[in-house]
């Protein structure tokens, strides 16, 4: 028997198991996907260069 096969059987078993289980992977999943907004978008688009050509002079 395989690990799917295991996880599957232990489900079968404990239905109760599988909300709680899916639940905790909904949240998991939520948490994994701000990261990699806060990441890959947030952080780039602030990325602004302030430096200008100015003559004082």
């Amino acid at each position: 028997m395989n690990l799917h096969e295991q996880c599957l059987l232990r489900y079968l078993k404990n239905p109760d198991g599988l909300f709680y289980s899916t639940e905790v992977l909904k949240l998991n999943n939520f948490i994994l996907e701000k990261r990699f907004l806060m990441k890959n978008c947030v952080a780039k688009s602030s990325q602004i260069n302030y430096t200008c050509n100015v003559d004082l002079g």
